[in-house]
């Protein structure tokens, strides 16, 4: 064999060998092909059955408070009842704190009134003496030179100014005493009307340590924001609701998706639910509110949850009662025939969305437009086609000039 065929056969060789590799390359990357399928969207969710309507029964009073006794939830009472109390020995406590505080506030007043006397009855013998020295001055005053000397009579004029810069003096320390008097006077009087406003509503605490049933009807506890319902313990905020008596005739569920998965939730979206204590029984509603917001809804828990409020399109008095617990799936897009992609398949470089596409051997870029999606696939609506392949991650060697989707598209 010559060296001329024995260079071309070496070629040969050598491109079949780089041909085999490509072809190993490309058939290790994973590949989808493009189908169109049924594709809707679901939100999971949780929550319970509670009434649309009911009869709130707020804490009294206007200051917080701890629980000592509560009727057991769920209990039919009667207008009236006593369904909780609260101790009051922390209340008698801070009321007797402040009634002492008034006592003592009353004795400072008191010393201050005594102490104002006091100074005032030693300017008025000042002043008393002051007169009386007054008096001698003009009765032995005599301004004639044959009776006095000079220095005599300068020394009894000059006793008469000092007397009368003295007298202007104690009429201004009687003026500037009484309005020392008032300002201290005016301070005690605030302090003491605020322990009184204590003490007050201290009293009007004690009045109210029970609870009552404003109605007749079945007793829940309320949720607080975290999800927590009143217990023997607990301090109770002026004004929050500890109970209601519910509507039994008009029930609802509230339930909380994660804020992840919660993908355009919307008011008269379609829901299934499902009560944990009857799987088998299967509820339709729609939804009629949606919290603005993510929040969490257990202590400590940084997990995020949107509130979904639902109607029930079916009210079942024996099924659906305040507390069951309960699943939800909210139905955001009604499952129809779309082109679909796993999320893994489309990239994102500068506001553009893009997959690989498989073309003549090799992978290019082409731009596509998306729709919604849910946790696995997104719907495409410009781009690719049924029966495209893509790749399900970024393959090496491949071309990323944009001017390639032209071609392809060509």
């Amino acid at each position: 064999m010559s060296n001329k065929h024995a260079v071309v056969l070496l070629l040969i060789c050598f491109v079949s060998l780089m041909s085999g590799c490509a072809e190993e390359e490309i058939s290790s990357t994973p590949i989808y092909t493009v189908t169109d399928r049924d594709f809707g969207i679901t939100v999971a969710a949780f929550g319970e059955i509670e009434a649309a309507e009911a009869q709130r029964i707020p804490s009294p009073g206007n200051q917080p408070m701890t629980l000592e006794w509560l009727i057991p939830e769920n209990t039919v009472v009667e207008k009236g009842d006593v369904i909780a109390r609260f101790d009051a020995q922390q209340i008698i406590k801070d009321s007797r704190s402040e009634e002492l505080e008034m006592l003592k506030l009353q004795q400072d007043m008191a010393r201050n009134n005594a102490v104002q006397s006091q100074q005032l009855n030693d300017i008025e013998s000042d002043q008393t003496f002051v007169k009386q020295e007054f008096e001698f001055v003009d009765r032995f005053a005599i301004d004639d030179l044959r009776i006095y000397s000079q220095l005599e009579i300068i020394d009894t004029l000059q006793n008469r100014d000092f007397l009368e810069a003295k007298d202007e003096f104690l009429e201004w320390k009687e003026s500037s005493i009484d309005e020392q008097h008032q300002s201290e006077s005016a301070v005690l009087d605030i302090r003491k009307s605020g322990h009184a406003a204590k003490f007050k509503r201290y009293q009007q605490a004690l009045s109210k340590l029970e609870v009552v049933a404003p109605y007749s009807g079945l007793l829940i506890y309320e949720k607080d924001r975290r999800g927590e319902k009143p217990s023997v313990g607990q301090t109770i905020f002026p004004g929050r609701p500890i109970a209601q008596i519910p509507n039994l005739d008009n029930m609802q569920a509230r339930v909380y998706a994660l804020a992840n998965d919660a993908i355009d939730l919307a008011n008269e979206q379609s829901v299934t639910l499902r009560l944990d204590a009857f799987p088998t029984e299967e509820f339709s509603g729609k939804v009629i509110n949606v919290a603005g917001f993510p929040r969490s809804i257990e202590r400590g828990n940084p997990v995020t949850y949107y509130e979904v409020t639902i109607s029930l399109d079916k009210q079942d008095k024996n099924l659906m009662q305040p507390g069951r617990k309960l699943t939800a799936e909210i139905q955001v897009k009604v499952a129809s025939k779309s082109v679909v992609i796993p999320l893994q398949a489309i990239h994102h470089d500068q506001g553009r969305s893009y997959v690989y596409l498989k073309h003549d051997g090799n992978f290019v870029r082409r731009e596509v437009s998306s729709g919604r999606k849910n946790q696995y696939l997104v719907e495409i609506t410009q781009g690719v086609v049924v029966g495209d392949q893509i790749a399900l991650s970024v393959p090496d060697g491949v071309e990323n000039e944009l001017n390639t989707e032209s071609k392809v598209a060509s």
